[in-house]
């Protein structure tokens, strides 16, 4: 429910309220966001003479009232306030100087539908939005609010009128009064994304951020801010994530009355964006809030991203279980190879077969052809359809690796189109993986990957697409695009080729892949409902990388396999059991070679990939929770919506002489329910308050156990 009463806005769900209120200035204060309340929490304010904290001018003589120490809605360079603001607007003659205030507002049914940007897929409940007006430009900027369940998603739009004005910054800010809090974070590198790191917001500014032209591996774009005293399943918690996939900036800071100020949004120190007679439609920001922990917190959040963002399949395969030639052969194979590998995967149950690098121009390394997408019949022995109907005719699906955001010089279209690389004239280009980066802030190179994809996934008659981005953005120069415009026009470019190719080819599934997890964000899933998790898939490596990312991303859109053994990244030797059941933690695939297995092996697989395939609507569509997670040992478990059919998962990591034993008291379960664990039957109270005993037998390393769970 959306209220407005005498400049006072309350948004209130059954888990929240958010609350802003129109001063006598015109100015939007922010002054609440947790769990429900009734009444205005304006009347709280401490408003007195702050010594030397600048005041309004409409105030007069009255130094009790200034922006310095005010909770703000809106923070902009300009108004007084001293504190890191979250937008900076330069005017027409180089003034950084802005103003916004109240103009109107509108409460109205449905969501907030963008253009051309991910967004909520919202048609039930309200939205707020308010348009405030900048005093010198006469700029518009409009807010929206759309809460649903747990969540609230904000948007921004500035609106330029007939004088020039140049946005520097445009990050969403949200200010709490008085408060401790810690911010927790999510940093990493190739091969270990998503570790979760978490520090005390105190006076100096802790800054986070992605100049790298995509969200990366070394940070993500999604933050929570907790109490001090909040755990896994207690305290209050807010999950902040970004609606995008490029550069992004993330700061929070404690000011000199304790109050805590953060902000996220697109853009980096690049970024610079000239309106005139224009607008500019910024990307969403999502809000979650829990007061039950960060367990509670990251359930409520998946719920809603599983719900109104992640891209829903509509025909064609839906959770197929794939084959992923990549680490099997790498360069080396053929047509025939690639066949036999695919039968061997039917054999196996799996429902597609996915042909990576190194079908494509004259690529047999990564020194060439990125940009020639038409397949090597040398290399093949065939056409590219003749290799797809005789791979389908084995009864399995067909996919294809892609890399079109990518340009070799050694390919055809760069010798014919240098000009649609990004790179910095009279500079010799920064490459990334032997690879430079298309222009896709052009127009004119969008409309090639578009009709070059469309092409492809026809003659490949494709039912599955791997899209990988191997390097980031080094040389923000283009040929049509200013340089301060390329970090926002590429990535919408990004995203008009995913509509683009959603609405050609709805039954296509795209699963998104960035050196592995590199661009691991809600942007990404709004139009590809999978992604390759980390290019490292070694078991145990993995667990701390899904749980991780379980914080912010539903663990149905991980993209998570089975490896070979010893394992290629770390040559760790780990039990096929242990293997699979990671790799069920997400969408379950084979990366290896079907046709050096053992009958033993083959036989395991098959039973491994029909017991995933059972077990998949309670693992993609049910609640996750993290039990355990210690160097010796972590456990986690997938409970249905309806609270009827679960299964845990746990590995022990180290061996030890004389093993502790290792208890988890579970969650997400009815009290008065009755549970079979095995030949076991428990109580739900029983198994949330006391707890279970993981029934390791200590008998081998890197041992695993599933566990089903059943209602009675």
């Amino acid at each position: 429910m959306i209220t407005y009463n005498d400049g006072l806005f309350t948004i209130t769900t059954d888990s929240f309220t958010y609350q802003m209120k129109k001063d006598a200035f015109g100015h939007l204060l922010h002054l609440y966001y947790g769990s429900p309340i009734e009444g205005d929490a304006s009347s709280l304010l401490s408003l007195r003479d702050r010594g030397f904290s600048a005041v309004p001018y409409e105030a007069g003589l009255d130094r009790s009232y200034s922006y310095d120490y005010l909770p703000l809605e809106v923070s902009v360079l300009g108004d007084g306030d001293f504190r890191t603001p979250g937008i900076i607007i330069e005017q027409e003659d180089g003034t950084l100087s802005a103003s916004f205030r109240y103009l109107c507002h509108r409460i109205y049914k449905g969501g907030a539908l963008l253009e051309g940007l991910p967004c909520g897929r919202i048609d039930d409940g309200e939205s707020l939005e308010i348009t405030l007006k900048e005093d010198l430009s006469g700029a518009e900027l409009i807010l929206t609010y759309t809460a649903k369940d747990s969540s609230l998603l904000r948007g921004m739009k500035l609106v330029a009128k007939d004088k020039k004005i140049t946005l520097k910054k445009a990050l969403y800010s949200m200010d709490t009064i008085a408060m401790d809090q810690d911010v927790i974070w999510f940093d990493g590198r190739h091969c270990s994304e998503r570790n979760k790191k978490r520090a005390h917001i105190d006076t100096s500014t802790l800054t986070f951020s992605s100049r790298r032209g995509a969200t990366s591996h070394q940070m993500n774009n999604s933050f929570i801010l907790c109490s001090h005293e909040t755990t896994e399943d207690h305290g209050e918690a807010v999950l902040l994530s970004l609606l995008w996939s490029g550069s992004f900036t993330f700061f929070a800071e404690k000011d000199q009355y304790d109050s805590v100020r953060c902000g996220l949004g697109a853009g980096s120190e690049f970024f610079s964006y000239d309106l005139k007679n224009q607008e500019l439609v910024l990307p969403q920001l999502l809000l979650t809030y829990s007061p039950n922990g960060l367990g509670d917190l990251s359930v409520k959040n998946n719920r809603f991203v599983t719900n109104y963002i992640r891209r829903k399949m509509t025909g064609g395969l839906k959770n197929p279980v794939l084959l992923n030639n990549w680490e099997a052969t790498y360069f080396d194979f053929n047509g025939d190879k690639l066949i036999s590998i695919a039968k061997e995967a039917k054999n196996l149950g799996c429902d597609l077969f996915v042909l990576d690098d190194g079908w494509f121009g004259k690529r047999n390394d990564d020194y060439s052809s990125l940009g020639d997408w038409f397949e090597n019949r040398d290399k093949l022995g065939m056409s590219l359809d003749e290799l797809s109907a005789r791979i389908k005719s084995l009864g399995i699906g067909f996919g294809l690796w892609v890399e079109p955001e990518m340009v070799s010089e050694d390919s055809d279209l760069y010798r014919k189109h240098p000009e649609w690389a990004l790179a910095v004239p009279g500079k010799a280009p920064t490459r990334g993986r032997h690879q430079l980066v298309l222009d896709l802030s052009n127009r004119e190179v969008v409309e090639y990957i578009k009709n070059t994809l469309d092409d492809l996934i026809n003659r490949g008659n494709l039912d599955f697409m791997k899209w990988d981005y191997n390097r980031f953005i080094t040389d923000f120069h283009s040929s049509v695009t200013l340089p301060g415009r390329i970090e926002y026009d590429y990535i919408k470019g990004l995203y008009s080729i995913f509509e683009y190719l959603g609405n050609k080819h709805p039954s296509l599934l795209i699963e998104g892949c960035s050196g592995g997890g590199g661009r691991f964000d809600l942007g990404m899933l709004y139009y590809t409902p999978q992604s390759w998790l980390s290019d490292d898939t070694d078991a145990i490596e993995r667990i701390d990388i899904e749980f991780g990312s379980s914080y912010i991303y539903p663990i149905s859109s991980f993209g998570s396999h089975v490896s070979a053994v010893p394992n290629h990244q770390t040559k760790r030797v780990t039990p096929l059991f242990t293997r699979s059941s990671v790799a069920m933690l997400g969408s379950y695939g084979l990366e290896l070679d079907p046709t050096k297995l053992s009958e033993e092996e083959k036989a395991e697989i098959r039973r491994e990939i029909k017991e995933y395939k059972e077990l998949c609507p309670i693992i993609k569509d049910g609640d996750f929770y993290r039990l355990l997670n210690t160097p010796d040992a972590s456990c986690c478990l997938s409970i249905s919506e309806d609270k009827k059919d679960g299964v845990l998962i746990a590995v022990r990591r180290l061996s030890h002489g004389n093993p502790k034993d290792h208890y988890v008291r579970l969650k997400g379960l009815d009290n008065k329910t009755l549970y079979r664990l095995g030949d076991k039957v428990f109580y739900g109270s029983f198994l949330m308050n006391y707890g279970l005993l993981l029934p390791f037998t200590y008998s081998e390393d890197l041992e695993a156990i599933r566990v089903r769970i059943k209602a009675l």
